[in-house]
C-alpha cells in the first residue's frame, strides 16, 4: 500500500468518526430520552422514605421513631388526597376549556382536538399507572390534555 493511500483511508475514517459524532451530538438535541417511567408508589412508601431519611440525619431514638412514624403516616394520606383533588380540578378545567374551543373549530380540527385528547389521556393513565407507552416528548410533563 503507497502512504498516499494510507493517509487517504486515516483521513476517511477520521472524518467518518467525526461525522457519526456530530450526527450523534445534534440527533440526541433534536430527540431528547424520555424520563424512565415510574412504578406507582405504593400506599406507606412516602412516608417510609421520609422516616427513614430522618432516622439517619436526625439520629432519632426508637421513640421518636414511634410518635413520629404515625404523623408521617397521616401527613401522607393528607398529600394524596390534595394530589387526587388537584388532579381532578385540572380534569375539569381541561374540559371545560376543550368545550369553550368546541365551537370554534372546523370538523377536521375537532377531529384533530379528540385524538389529541385521547392520546393525552393514554400518556396521562401511562404515567399514572407506570406504563412506557411510545408517546412523542412533545408536551412530557404535562397530563393534561
Amino acid at each position: 500500500m503507497s502512504p498516499l493511500s494510507r493517509t487517504a483511508i486515516i483521513g476517511y475514517l477520521g472524518a467518518t468518526f467525526v461525522a457519526g459524532a456530530v450526527a450523534g451530538v445534534f440527533g440526541a438535541r433534536a430527540f431528547p430520552a424520555k424520563p424512565a417511567p415510574r412504578p406507582p408508589r405504593e400506599s406507606g412508601a412516602m412516608s417510609a422514605r421520609i422516616l427513614k431519611r430522618w432516622t439517619t440525619d436526625f439520629h432519632l431514638s426508637p421513640e421518636q421513631v414511634t410518635k413520629i412514624e404515625p404523623i408521617l403516616k397521616a401527613a401522607e394520606t393528607d398529600v394524596s388526597g390534595i394530589h387526587q383533588e388537584t388532579e381532578r380540578r385540572m380534569k375539569g378545567s381541561f374540559e371545560r376549556m376543550h368545550q369553550q374551543v368546541l365551537p370554534l373549530l372546523d370538523e377536521d380540527q375537532k377531529q384533530l382536538l379528540e385524538e389529541h385528547r385521547k392520546k393525552m389521556e393514554r400518556r396521562g393513565n401511562e404515567r399514572r399507572h407506570g406504563g412506557g407507552g411510545n408517546s412523542t416528548n412533545s408536551g412530557a410533563g404535562h397530563n393534561a390534555p
